[in-house]
């Protein structure tokens, strides 16, 4: 009884935080059209709040504000304006 209300509890906790992406460089490099290199996109200013996880990823195309929520799968990305 002891181990199925602990793995209830672990399972709600982990399903309740988003966590950044495995590979950030990777993921953000998907989300952004046209699509750079992941070698070229730099991770940098993590955030993490509640149910999101936002970092800053910057490609020789610009800067983008990228968000990740703990129910989605694929990041957010949008570029900063001039």
């Amino acid at each position: 009884m002891r181990s199925g209300l602990l793995g209830a509890f672990l399972a709600t906790a982990v399903v309740g935080c988003a966590t950044l992406p495995h590979n950030p460089e990777r993921e953000s490099a998907r989300a952004i059209i046209p699509t750079p290199d992941p070698d070229s996109v730099k991770i940098s200013d993590v955030v993490r709040s509640g149910l999101i996880v936002r970092w800053v990823a910057t490609t020789t195309a610009g800067v983008y504000d990228c968000s990740l929520e703990a129910s989605e799968k694929h990041p957010l990305c949008v570029k900063r304006g001039p």
